[in-house]
């Protein structure tokens, strides 16, 4: 499979249909319309079943995945089926709609937090709070949907402790941010599937820093954790459409929770003095 000169990642199923749908002849058209409609389906489809279905000829589905430079069907299939595990909205759950039933997502999120509480390491979790409590100074980062986690973490540990921020500030690159990294620090760096290009290049960077890395991912990591000092693996697919972090925001606030504990008294003054401070700015509605 081609890497895409610009990133060294292989070009994926569905730009390799984009790029190449305006020269398309006709009858391949209708197969690549097919896939277009259906993406989750390109997965478990046969040949014959792709042929059906766009009312075209074995021949023709052999012609399209050949003209988007896949040797056989079978790795244009095999392509889709790793966009399904990467998390893709657009590979999940086949042609099913979008919307579920307030049942069938409680009973999805319950099964996320199960799951992960399952496989959670308590003396992991444990060692990790004492060194958030302990660390000179803690800094997170998340990408994509794993920021708003990293925002909701920095925000608690903000509450218990000094020196808690997010490692790049707005506007500010990384490297900007890894520069004032160091021994003594801790880093905690939540990467949910969908992750962005070379994100194992940057958990290295923070590795060979000397601070103390606490990487919070899904099973899918594969390379990442041997660099990390801890990593807490959350669950996040379900049968419905689009992933949960229910699980993760979890294991978070067990984190957080674990942390005060750590801390002991130091915690309590920490958000006496918040409160304080909060009462003196007047920042938040007083209760009536």
């Amino acid at each position: 499979m081609p890497p895409d000169p610009r990133t060294d990642a292989p070009v994926s199923l569905l730009r390799r249909l984009h790029e190449a749908y305006a020269i398309l002849p006709g009858r391949e058209r209708l197969v690549a319309d097919t896939i277009l409609n259906a993406p989750a389906e390109m997965a478990v489809w046969s040949a014959s079943e792709l042929a059906g279905l766009a009312g075209t000829s074995n021949a023709t589905v052999s012609r399209l995945v050949q003209r988007l430079g896949y040797r056989s069907f079978e790795d244009a299939r095999q392509d889709a089926r790793r966009l399904r595990e990467t998390g893709s909205p657009l590979f999940m759950k086949g042609s099913a709609p979008m919307a579920a039933s307030h049942g069938e997502v409680l009973r999805a999120e319950a099964g996320i937090i199960e799951a992960t509480l399952a496989q959670l390491d308590a003396e992991v979790m444990q060692q990790a709070a004492r060194a958030l409590a302990e660390a000179r100074q803690v800094r997170l980062l998340g990408f994509r949907n794993s920021r708003f986690l990293a925002d909701y973490l920095t925000a608690q540990l903000a509450q218990l402790r000094a020196d808690v921020a997010p490692l790049a500030l707005e506007g500010q690159t990384l490297a900007e941010g890894i520069a004032g990294i160091g021994q003594g620090d801790v880093v905690v760096l939540i990467g949910l599937r969908r992750r962005p290009a070379r994100f194992g290049q940057l958990v290295r960077l923070l590795a060979e820093r000397g601070a103390k890395l606490l990487l919070v991912a899904d099973k899918g990591l594969r390379e990442a954790p041997a660099y990390a000092t801890w990593t807490l693996t959350c669950a996040v697919e379900t049968d419905l459409p689009l992933d949960s972090y229910v699980g993760v925001m979890t294991v978070l606030r067990l984190l957080a929770s674990d942390t005060a504990e750590a801390l002991g008294d130091a915690a309590l003054h920490h958000l006496n003095e918040v409160e304080t401070l909060r009462d003196t700015l007047s920042e938040l509605e007083q209760a009536r």
